[in-house]
């Protein structure tokens, strides 16, 4: 399961408004801020609970989800708000976006549900079960409400919610945050509104936009799908490779997907199997050449190559330079930096004692 970067951006961006130690957080992740704006960029879900764990040791906040809330900017600009704005109702669009949440995440949950409890929004935003991403969840909630304040021009107001994680601050700050009363250890996330709200008449509602605003999720979903199928490859290529020869029906039977439809996506996604196979090998050569000391022989086979000859002749053609040179290159670019880290040790050792 992957998560979009839009809500890393969003998570970011409160960071900084929220005057967080941002680069301390990002150099125990050993992440860069700069990849952010990557177009396209979907990170692993399971790494929320990591992110999170980090963040509450940085800021020594256990309800830091919480008390970044109000410094967190709304979700817009993407193709679910203009669904919002395009159609008829808010009943409307919230069934229309809820159809395309996969363009946020795959681990996010949102429903509207309408029975004699009242209208509401259930909200699952981890799809994992870890303390840490209670924080998650917070910020889910939060702007689920936010984002349904915006599209309907502040005439959303809830009237109460219900957190699945414990209480921690106290109440009076969650009802701060939410601006409404807040119960604890509910089965799922709920945000009750008043049922009037279903009818809400969008001032933008335009048929036609609608219609392009719906081609278009439709596009981007198809995108992401044909990128899960890449990923679905890779998998099987770690799994395949290096016991036997990996073909496209060997594959494509391992997937499940007639080997025709999967050749198909493949195009439609501006590549190849025998390209995707091609940029695994050489990934896989450069990380075993880089990062351990397996003799070059054990290499050819672990990236599915039967003969030497063609693992070197295949290497040479991806980088320019043999295996044998590339590994001495990435070894001297190793010792020239642990030198480098020595000298400014040593000097910064030699300038306290001057001191001293």
């Amino acid at each position: 399961m992957r998560d979009s970067g839009v809500l890393l951006q969003i998570i970011h961006a409160g960071m900084v408004k929220a005057g967080l130690d941002v680069a301390a957080i990002y150099t125990r992740l050993g992440y860069h801020a700069d990849k952010l704006t990557q177009k396209d960029l979907r990170t692993p879900h399971r790494l929320q609970a990591f992110f999170w764990e980090i963040v509450e040791a940085v800021t020594g906040d256990p309800d830091i989800g919480l008390h970044l809330c109000p410094h967190l900017p709304v979700y817009r600009g993407e193709v679910i708000e203009y669904l919002f704005f395009s159609s008829p109702t808010f009943r409307d669009g919230c069934n229309r976006a809820l159809k395309y949440l996969r363009l946020v995440s795959d681990a996010l949950e949102v429903r509207l549900v309408e029975d004699e409890k009242g209208p509401r929004f259930t909200v699952i935003g981890a799809a994992l079960q870890a303390p840490q991403l209670r924080h998650t969840e917070i910020c889910m909630v939060y702007e689920a409400m936010q984002f349904a304040k915006s599209v309907t021009e502040s005439n959303y107001k809830p009237l109460r919610v219900r957190l699945r994680c414990t209480q921690r601050a106290e109440v009076s700050e969650y009802e701060k945050v939410f601006g409404c009363p807040v119960e604890f250890e509910a089965e799922q996330n709920e945000i009750y509104f008043d049922p009037a709200l279903l009818e809400y008449r969008s001032p933008r509602w335009d048929p036609d936009l609608l219609r392009l605003h719906e081609e278009l999720a439709e596009k981007r979903l198809s995108s992401i799908e044909r990128q899960d199928l890449i990923e679905r490859i890779r998998t099987v290529f770690s799994q395949k490779l290096e016991l036997e020869q990996c073909d496209l029906e060997d594959v494509a039977q391992e997937l499940d997907v007639p080997a025709r439809r999967l050749r198909f996506e493949l195009a439609r996604a501006g590549t190849s199997f025998s390209q995707l196979l091609s940029d695994f090998r050489y990934a896989l050569a450069r990380k075993l050449l880089r990062s351990t000391e397996e003799p070059i022989e054990h290499i050819v086979y672990l990236t599915g190559f039967s003969e030497p000859s063609t693992f070197y002749r295949a290497f040479k053609r991806w980088s320019g330079m043999t295996p044998v040179q590339y590994r001495e290159q990435k070894r001297a670019a190793a010792r020239e930096q642990n030198g480098k880290a020595t000298a400014d040790t040593l000097s910064a050792i030699v300038g306290a004692t001057r001191k001293a």
